[in-house]
């Protein structure tokens, strides 16, 4: 089914580069966290690191206000 995922959600828009590098890192940190060998501590400390800032940034962006309205879109409402 075109447009479609798997779930029955309407695909959204491709990720950008940034979100998918976000991504990315996110998922990495977390495979290293939850590994159940013992890794060197410096990889361990770097991983904690890269989640922390990865939290950080997602939560800078959800409480980013929205941008104000310009005048076109207040005459068109």
């Amino acid at each position: 089914m075109a447009g479609h995922c798997s779930g029955g959600h309407i695909m959204s828009e491709k990720p950008s580069l940034y979100q998918r590098i976000k991504q990315g890192l996110a998922t990495a940190a977390r495979v290293i966290l939850a590994a159940p060998l013992k890794l060197p501590p410096k990889v361990v400390a770097g991983a904690k690191y890269v989640a922390l800032a990865i939290g950080l940034l997602e939560a800078l962006e959800a409480s980013e206000p929205d941008p104000p309205e310009t005048k076109e879109e207040e005459a068109d409402e």
